[in-house]
């Protein structure tokens, strides 16, 4: 069976970029540019009828920001993984980002290969915040270090057990071993938490945790 093709659209008010990610891309297998936009105008006109998988998005843009994007998208329902894509490391765009159940953070001047990893981790459900703007999102974690119980009114015991096992990254696979399920039950305990968080992926899952304080994060 050939590897699924990754339709990705860009959207950067600046146009160089825009063309300079294209290119980029244009060598990478499995992945196929399906979209260029100059500003959330176009993303919010245009995304449902292009349906790419994954968004790469600028928050600095005129008319609609990426934030505004976010927000609208979030407020949609949409499944599109979003990766950010900007020159932004302050600690306030950040959240506020996260907060809107982005699949990626990537700073404009990390290597090429760090956005093209994003774009594949996002495809594949995972989230990736880049090193760079990690320090703000710690910074926030410290100042809410007491973790919240919340998660008992709208998860089970065994649905909480398994999302920790997602933010450990884990497969269905490997959480059926690790909880002693089948691998049918990991599944349906996914889907379920996915449902009940109103969240298209496992990594957007995680995030919302993180977000509600319901987990720690170790990240190094």
């Amino acid at each position: 069976m050939s590897e699924q093709v990754i339709r990705v659209a860009i959207a950067d008010d600046n146009e160089a970029y825009r063309l300079t990610m294209r290119d980029v891309l244009l060598y990478e297998p499995g992945i196929e540019v399906v979209a260029l936009w100059p500003s959330g105008v176009e993303v919010l006109g245009e995304i449902e009828r292009v349906r790419p998988d994954v968004l790469l998005l600028d928050i600095t843009m005129p008319h609609v920001d990426g934030l505004t994007v976010l927000t609208a998208l979030h407020e949609r329902h949409s499944r599109v993984r979003v990766v950010v894509l900007t020159m932004h490391d302050q600690s306030s765009v950040v959240l506020s980002a996260v907060r809107s159940g982005i699949s990626g953070y990537v700073v404009k001047d990390a290597p090429l290969e760090d956005v093209v990893r994003a774009i594949r981790e996002a495809f594949a459900g995972h989230a990736l915040i880049h090193p760079q703007v990690m320090p703000a999102v710690l910074g926030e974690i410290e100042r809410q270090h007491q973790l919240s119980d919340g998660w008992k009114s709208l998860l089970t015991a065994r649905e909480f057990d398994v999302l920790c096992q997602l933010a450990a990254g884990k497969s269905n696979e490997q959480i059926a071993e690790s909880l002693h399920i089948t691998v049918k039950t990991a599944k349906n305990h996914v889907s379920h938490i996915l449902a009940k968080l109103q969240v298209a992926d496992r990594g957007q899952a995680v995030l919302y945790a993180y977000k509600q304080r319901w987990l720690q994060p170790e990240w190094s």
